[in-house]
């Protein structure tokens, strides 16, 4: 569904946390997997959690960026953990599996602005901008103390154009994201020379890497632990403790974050599953259906609708 549409599930002026309680309760249980652009070419808002509640491991076919207003937090880009802090702007190229990683009992809310950048968009910027490498990889960009401070408020203005909705407030947004761009391929260039967000290189990091490379097969939590020489108690606290999820629950996300990606290639849905590790269609089909709210085949069509838009849009 499209993010204009999902308030409908809890109400006008409801908190995304509430709507977010609201559609699980409703069979979705993975929203920000679900949501959809509104517009062709760049969407923004301002996203506020209370609670970790409901905030799972998740994909776009979009550029997703994101810049954090207030809150100290982990956030897992692919199989990498960054510390985040104010000021901090996280870029999510399409098809990476990301989640923010709240603490059970949050002191203060994690209040960040998004921008979300269409495939379409993209291709006009690299387009004009052929050294454009703001989509490349997934980074967290620190700028507290840099001279890149001034990226939020290309943030800013996008969330309160979308806000306000003044007149022509869809081509504010389109021209500061299309500026915002260019200035991040810039600061991304200058962080290769200078200390970012260093990614962790612990055991989770280490687990993460193995399903990601095993996911075509049968991954058992027995087999893992034996595999990186722990317990299977130490393997199922550490997936409690650092990622707030059981060890399946973590590996069946994954697995149909990149069934999304293999979908959206174009490969068959029986090829589908079995690259992502599901033997039976009938036991993919269900655990898709389970996480999004939507079959493999309903999420083709939506793909193909969007790159049809597109088409008619040029």
């Amino acid at each position: 569904m499209k993010k204009s549409e999902v308030a409908r599930y809890a109400g006008e002026g409801f908190s995304r946390d509430e709507i977010r309680r609201s559609l699980y309760l409703h069979g979705i249980r993975n929203f920000y997997q679900e949501v959809e652009m509104d517009s062709e070419l760049a969407d923004a808002h301002r996203d506020i959690s209370f609670t970790a509640a409901h905030v799972t491991q998740h994909s776009h076919h979009f550029l997703e960026i994101v810049c954090c207003i207030q809150g100290r937090l982990e956030y897992l880009l692919d199989t990498r953990r960054y510390q985040v802090r104010s000021g901090d702007i996280i870029i999510v190229p399409p098809g990476v599996t990301h989640m923010p990683i709240l603490p059970d009992r949050m002191t203060s809310p994690y209040v960040r602005d998004v921008v979300w950048v269409s495939p379409m968009m993209l291709d006009y910027i690299r387009k004009m901008h052929p050294d454009f490498r703001g989509a490349d990889r997934p980074i967290v960009l620190s700028t507290a103390g840099t001279g890149w401070e001034y990226l939020a408020g290309f943030f800013e203005r996008n969330t309160r154009e979308s806000e306000t909705r003044a007149a022509g407030w869809e081509v504010c947004v389109y021209g500061n994201t299309a500026q915002m761009l260019v200035h991040l391929t810039r600061a991304v260039k200058e962080a290769d020379t200078y200390a970012s967000a260093a990614p962790k290189e612990d055991l989770l990091e280490k687990v993460l890497d193995y399903v990601r490379e095993n996911m075509a097969g049968r991954i058992t939590l027995s087999e893992t632990a034996r595999y990186f020489h722990i317990s299977e108690s130490t393997l199922t606290h550490l997936f409690s403790r650092e990622m707030g999820m059981g060890f399946y629950r973590c590996v069946t996300q994954r697995r149909l974050a990149e069934a999304k990606n293999q979908i959206a290639r174009g490969l068959s849905m029986e090829e589908t599953g079995r690259t992502v590790g599901y033997s039976e269609y009938s036991a993919f089909y269900r655990a898709f259906r389970t996480e999004y709210g939507i079959s493999p085949l309903q999420y083709r069509k939506m793909i193909a609708d969007q790159e049809k838009r597109e088409e008619e849009w040029r």
